[in-house]
């Protein structure tokens, strides 16, 4: 009996070990992989000649390997709010009379919102699809969807969104800037560094990562309101939505477009936890 059971086992632990070493080569791959492979650059050999920041240049340990157990139970749905979401309408009455009256809204709006889906058609035309897995371009296109709403007159739609595109602009805007600029212009040389901070001068990223904060801020104090906690929920999904994209969708794939996301780490409930803390923050300045 034992030796009918060990010669069936035998196969069995072929099997998986054969599938322990095809994870390890894919792993591998993935891991020597640059990130211009992701998105569609077809040369195979490292060069200075990519603007697209390296993948392999952040730690194998940060890109590979199981989820730090304090992950997973840290992300579970938002709970739904306690009753229906009643976001108000904009005010005359929240700001001096000599600001522009929230009816003339969908004529500004209308012709912004077309501007910025230029702005998409370029992006899309010139680097094709893989700007629009990142955050920033989450959050242009619902600034432009929270723009088209009031340019068809939907003001109760685009109210949804008032706050979701404030906080995102912010975050776009000054994270990039102050945090994630400095940290990339230090982890690259020479030509590389020189065409990363071209690149961050060109019209695709002074639009996404540094008009879309006056844009959307211009939006909140030209119709102004006051923000009630359905805004702040709203904001929430849409972040915990894009941080289950990027970990489902993204992380195993190798785009880590967002190293300091790893679920690896124990300290990534640290940076959930700094996330949310961020958007309570925003919430509480803009309100």
């Amino acid at each position: 009996m034992d030796e009918l059971s060990g010669e069936n086992l035998e196969p069995d632990l072929c099997k998986d070990g054969l599938q322990r070493r095809k994870i390890q080569e894919a792993q591998a791959d993935i891991s020597a992989a640059p990130s211009g492979f992701y998105f569609g650059e077809e040369q195979t050999e490292k060069s200075e000649d990519t603007v697209y920041p390296r993948f392999d240049m952040f730690p194998e340990h940060l890109r590979i390997g199981p989820w730090s157990r304090l992950a997973a139970p840290y992300l579970p749905a938002p709970p739904p709010p306690a009753g229906p979401l009643q976001l108000q309408r904009p005010t005359a009455g929240c700001r001096p009379s000599s600001k522009p009256p929230a009816a003339s809204r969908p004529k500004r709006c209308g012709p912004v919102s077309m501007y910025v889906a230029g702005v998409q058609a370029y992006v899309g035309y010139k680097f094709q699809w893989w700007p629009f897995l990142t955050y920033t371009c989450w959050s242009y296109a619902l600034l432009n969807l929270h723009l088209l709403l009031h340019a068809v007159q939907l003001p109760r739609s685009a109210e949804i969104l008032r706050f979701p595109v404030l906080a995102m602009a912010t975050v776009t805007t000054f994270v990039w800037w102050l945090v994630l600029v400095p940290i990339l212009v230090s982890l690259t040389e020479g030509k590389s560094r020189k065409e990363f901070i071209k690149l961050n001068f060109s019209f695709f990223l002074v639009n996404m990562h540094l008009f879309n904060f006056p844009l959307a801020l211009a939006g909140h104090l030209l119709a102004p309101r006051k923000l009630v906690f359905a805004d702040f929920w709203v904001a929430a999904v849409i972040a915990i939505l894009y941080l289950l994209f990027y970990l489902l969708a993204l992380d195993p794939r190798g785009v880590h477009l967002y190293i300091i996301l790893t679920p690896r780490q124990w300290w990534c409930v640290l940076c959930y936890s700094g996330i949310l803390g961020l958007y309570v923050g925003l919430f509480w300045i803009f309100s």
